[in-house]
């Protein structure tokens, strides 16, 4: 059995958190270069698939709350990456869209992601890109599946550990 700090620097959880704070450390950099904050990017991607889309939508489609999409909407439009118009059936909803300004920051931000992506995946083959995938796929249905609640269920832990 590894003792407890060598399995702290090798565990899972480790690596986890080792490779978000590394990419998140990358990619915030590289954004902030572009002139937009990497939270606003999920918004810039979604519109650029759905053209226009109410704020309730949006908050809905990335699973966020509602507060934390006008925050976004309306940093995104001081910085002139999208716009608003009222809906033209019902004008009480006002739909948000990418400007011509938001699309060209949109191509850039894919381009710098790609980019990341390629440099992520230097030594990779086809197949093994394919199968990490897979895996992450899999650890996050399988996270899904954690309980909440904060007592452990000690059957449920001997059952895990026993696979």
């Amino acid at each position: 059995m590894e003792d407890t700090q060598t399995q702290e620097k090798t565990g899972f959880q480790h690596l986890f958190m080792q490779l978000n704070r590394a990419y998140a450390a990358k990619c915030f950099s590289q954004m902030t270069e572009l002139g937009i904050h990497p939270g606003q990017i999920p918004i810039l991607l979604l519109l650029a698939k759905r053209v226009e889309m109410s704020q309730r939508e949006i908050a809905e489609e990335l699973c966020v709350k509602p507060p934390t999409v006008n925050v976004m909407v309306q940093r995104m439009e001081k910085a002139g990456l999208i716009g608003r118009r009222h809906d033209e059936k019902d004008q009480r909803i006002t739909r948000i869209f990418l400007t011509d300004q938001g699309y060209e920051m949109k191509k850039k931000v894919a381009e710098q992601i790609e980019l990341n992506e390629r440099y992520a995946f230097m030594g990779f083959s086809d197949a093994e890109k394919c199968l990490f995938r897979r895996f992450m796929e899999q650890i996050v249905a399988n996270i899904s599946c954690i309980p909440e609640e904060k007592t452990e269920n000690l059957q449920e832990k001997e059952r895990l550990t026993s696979d």
